[in-house]
């Protein structure tokens, strides 16, 4: 995934806390070598809001499927896309 930046709107006040809050936990989860799939997500967010995506668009297809099908993580599809439909094989 590149890093290109779009020009954007002044960032609000809590989106900026968001990021900051979301790479310190990437930093300490790098530090302790292991990072979990919330703290993972809580990154994807906090980079799709300042950037006005989806978080799905910061995850890859593993990860959402991960969500889908093993983690109780709270998912709003409005806000964060469509996660992958499983199927019962």
């Amino acid at each position: 995934m590149s890093a290109t930046l779009a020009p954007q709107p002044a960032q609000t006040q809590p989106q900026l806390e968001a990021v900051l809050q979301a790479a310190l936990y990437l930093l300490g989860a790098r530090q302790d070598r292991m990072l979990t799939i919330d703290e993972w997500t809580d990154l994807a967010r906090a980079v799709a809001a300042c950037q006005e995506r989806k978080t799905a668009d910061y995850l890859t297809e593993n990860d959402l499927e991960d969500i889908a099908e093993r983690y109780a993580l709270e998912w709003d599809e409005a806000t964060d896309g469509a996660l992958p439909t499983l199927d019962d094989e």
